[in-house]
């Protein structure tokens, strides 16, 4: 037990620092954002508190298992650093028994990640978007947020993946459900407009989706306008059937049963978002092992290098399983794939066989950053 707590120790402060340090970048990108639109409003700072806490399961959902490894990692190398699991492996200690605290935080968090997955998650997205509803009815105006699913129309979801600063939109993707046939747009670029009670979307370089499997039929176009009337700028109040993300478990699950790729892919997602913390856990060890003189900063860069590796992974594989181009079931097989890795990396470094890259990407790391830090000291002396 004194060990268990030892261990503990190293970890939770660089856990509780990271997450805070995490969110409240998320929290101050997403405000800035909400600053434009509220500002109008004589109640703008409790409209931000609020959107604000409704985005907290989401952002939570995130930042979680990034912290948790990240201070895992952390942990680990101070260990080596100061020879300390040097002294316990001699003693006959295991990676296993050093470890097996870390391992009953991931189930904890898993098991919390998982209740807010499915119950918060779906709540705050509701709330979210119905409390956007009364903000652009009171502005008047409609704007997108970067990289959110946007539902403040009947029968229209809007995603955008960033807004340049002439006002065009990068990386759309709209989805058009009004007459009971799904109809999908992707767009390199578009332009909204308002005009009267409409909204002008003029779609750049894309293609348009009609109908499911064999039914489908694709368009690709350079250009092409879709008009979406917004009843004077007044949204109507979402609920929580009129889209995947903001369906209450039951709804999910009917949906699902109905075969519907997005509630699919949604069902899995919130079920899966949360096992990456365990996947996390196990490959925690074996990245972070490198040699002593490198230090932490080459287990650091290759923990974030698989962090952004495995997101990108469950990212591109939800808008696929949404989209119809792949059966649900590939979303679990990509995350157990990743767990049986980190399973069989784990098992290699209690046996101390890990692959030399492991044991090398720290040092060429260390190297690198002496290269770097020679050249500007060589430069600022002859300045």
């Amino acid at each position: 037990m004194t060990l268990d707590k030892y261990v503990f120790r190293l970890w939770v402060a660089p856990f509780l620092g990271g997450l805070v340090l995490v969110m409240s970048v998320l929290l101050l990108g997403r405000l800035l954002k909400l600053l434009k639109m509220a500002t109008s409003s004589g109640q703008a700072f409790s409209l931000i508190v609020d959107l604000l806490q409704m985005t907290m399961p989401y952002f939570l959902l995130l930042t979680v298992p990034m912290a948790f490894f990240l201070a895992m990692q952390s942990a680990i190398t101070s260990l080596q650093q100061n020879s300390e699991m040097d002294a316990l492996r001699a003693s006959g200690i295991s990676y296993k028994r050093m470890f097996r605290s870390f391992f009953a935080v991931a189930i904890l968090l898993w098991l919390g990640l998982t209740y807010t997955s499915m119950v918060l998650l779906p709540q705050g997205q509701l709330g979210f978007n119905n409390l956007l509803a009364k903000i652009y009815a009171m502005k008047g105006v409609i704007t997108f947020s970067p990289q959110r699913f946007t539902r403040g129309f009947d029968g229209i979801t809007i995603y955008v993946d960033g807004e340049d600063e002439q006002g065009i939109y990068r990386g759309v993707i709209l989805e058009d459900h009004r007459g009971g046939i799904s109809v999908i747009y992707t767009a390199e670029s578009a332009r909204f407009d308002m005009t009267g009670s409409q909204l002008q979307l003029s779609l750049d370089k894309g293609v348009r989706l009609e109908g499911q499997e064999d039914d489908q039929r694709m368009l690709a176009f350079d250009k092409y306008m879709v008009s979406i009337p917004t009843s004077d700028g007044n949204w109507k109040q979402r609920h929580s059937s009129d889209h995947v993300t903001m369906m209450t478990p039951e709804e999910l699950w009917q949906a699902v049963k109905k075969n519907s790729p997005g509630a699919v892919a949604e069902w899995n997602r919130r079920l899966l978002l949360p096992t990456t913390v365990l996947v996390l856990f196990f490959f925690a060890l074996p990245f972070s092992l490198t040699q002593k003189r490198s230090g932490k900063a080459g287990s650091m860069i290759a923990g974030i290098a698989l962090l952004v590796l495995i997101y990108n992974l469950q990212l591109m594989l939800h808008r696929q399983v949404s989209l119809g181009a792949l059966p649900g079931w590939t979303m679990w097989a990509e995350q157990g794939t990743l767990l049986l890795l980190g399973i069989f990396l784990w098992k290699r470094a209690e046996a101390d066989r890990l692959p030399k890259v492991f044991s090398q990407a720290g040092e060429w790391v260390y190297l690198l950053h002496q290269f770097v830090m020679h050249k500007l000291g060589h430069r600022l002396g002859k300045s």
